[in-house]
Formats: C-alpha cells, sequence, structure tokens
C-alpha cells in the first residue's frame, strides 16, 4: 500500500504541492481545520520539497517573532493616508468614523417616532396640555399626557446629545 493509499484510508483526502503550499501558512499558524491539516502533516510527511519550504517558513517565522516590538513613527498615519488614492480612503469611510454605542445610533430609535410629525405633534399636545394643567382646566392625569407627549422629542434629543458627548469624548483620548 502506497502512501496515496494510506491517506485515503484515514478519511483525507491526497494534496498536491500546490495546494499543500497554498495551505502552508495556515497549517504553520493552527489556523486549518483538524481533517485538513491532517492532510497538510500527511502531505509534509512523504513530500520532501514541500517539507523543505515548511521548515524553511518556520525560520523566517521564528526569525520574526524574535524582532523587538516597536512603535510606528510620529506622523505614520498621515503618510499611510497621504498615499491612499481618494475613491479608496472615501470606501473606507465606516472604518472611519467614530464608533458610537449601538443605542446612540439614529437607526436605534423607531422610524415613526423619529418622524417630524410624531415630535411636532407630541410637542403640540405636551404643551397643550401643560396650559391646561396650569389654567386648572381638564382632569389631573394632564400631567401624564404633557410627559408622554414630549417624550419622542425628548428621546431623539437624549440621542443627539449622546452622540455628541461620545464624539467630544473621542475628540479629547
Amino acid at each position: 500500500m502506497d502512501a496515496h493509499d494510506r491517506r485515503k484510508d484515514r478519511g483525507t483526502e491526497a494534496l498536491t504541492c500546490p495546494d499543500c503550499r497554498l495551505e502552508l501558512q495556515d497549517y504553520l499558524d493552527g489556523t486549518l481545520e483538524k481533517k485538513r491539516s491532517l492532510a497538510v502533516f500527511l502531505h509534509l510527511r512523504d513530500c520532501e520539497i514541500c517539507h523543505r519550504e515548511q521548515e524553511a517558513l518556520s525560520r523566517v517565522f521564528a526569525s520574526l517573532d524574535a524582532l523587538p516590538a516597536r512603535e510606528a513613527p510620529a506622523g505614520f498615519d498621515a503618510v499611510v493616508l497621504a498615499a491612499v488614492p481618494f475613491a479608496a480612503y472615501r470606501a473606507m469611510e465606516p472604518l472611519r468614523r467614530a464608533r458610537v454605542p449601538v443605542y446612540l445610533e439614529r437607526s436605534f430609535l423607531p422610524g415613526w417616532l423619529r418622524a417630524r410629525v410624531t415630535r411636532v405633534s407630541g410637542t403640540v399636545v405636551a404643551v397643550g396640555a401643560v396650559g391646561a394643567w396650569l389654567a386648572g382646566f381638564g382632569p389631573p392625569w394632564l400631567p401624564g399626557v404633557a410627559a408622554a407627549g414630549a417624550v419622542p422629542e425628548l428621546l431623539v434629543r437624549l440621542q443627539g446629545l449622546g452622540r455628541r458627548l461620545v464624539g467630544a469624548q473621542k475628540v479629547g483620548v
């Protein structure tokens, strides 16, 4: 029984040398799935050329790991960004924009609650209820109506304030 047949018996498919070389980085990093890792291991055991390449890569990685850590020089980000074409820079906008907690994202509040008509009518109801209550007209639950009317506008304003505070905090960091 040759090496190829033994691999088939173990439930792994035989790798070609080009396939093995493509998998070497992941194999050395330990990120291959178990079955694929076994196939690479078996190929490396049987193929002297791929085995030498794996050893050479291992030495390179060991040398790189032995290098001391270094901080990026001052202005490194500006130099990199200056080298990026404008279209690519614009495409990276989601990565650059300030991250905010989910509850501060505009889409967190439902659209009907953020709608101008809801906020304006709620404010009108709140002002009318407070006015009627202060004038002594109406039932005693009018302050509750005023509070309910003010909720949409207050939530949108609080969310905007939170976004500004998070933005100011990130600028200060």
